[in-house]
């Protein structure tokens, strides 16, 4: 299996499938049960397995962040929308309204 999922052309299926063999490769890999992952986040076993098997279309943000969180990884959700940059335009227009010092150099007398 890929673990990597060009999910801007792939339908919500392919991806909810996707992200449930992701995070029971992981759950194996780190030697975790989908019981004990059922007692940490309180989200019933037949739930945990329709999302490993990519059956479940209503699995809840808040559902799918406490899965991430019993198995380690919800740090990674910050990178899911990433921070914006400031638009350059808008930058550039903000600093060139910032008052300017004046000058006290010498002054030509004539």
């Amino acid at each position: 299996m890929s673990t990597r999922l060009d999910a801007q052309n792939q339908s919500p299926a392919r991806i909810i499938l996707f992200l449930g063999q992701q995070f029971k490769a992981t759950r194996i890999a780190l030697q975790i049960t989908q019981q004990e992952v059922s007692e940490k986040t309180g989200i019933s076993l037949s739930t945990i397995r329709r999302f490993e098997n990519g059956l479940t279309f209503n699995l809840t943000l808040a559902h799918f962040i406490a899965l991430l969180q019993a198995i380690g990884f919800a740090d990674n959700l910050k990178d899911t929308i990433p921070e914006m940059l400031p638009d350059p335009n808008l930058l550039f227009k903000m600093q060139s309204k910032q008052r300017k010092r004046a000058s006290h150099g010498k002054r030509s007398i004539g």
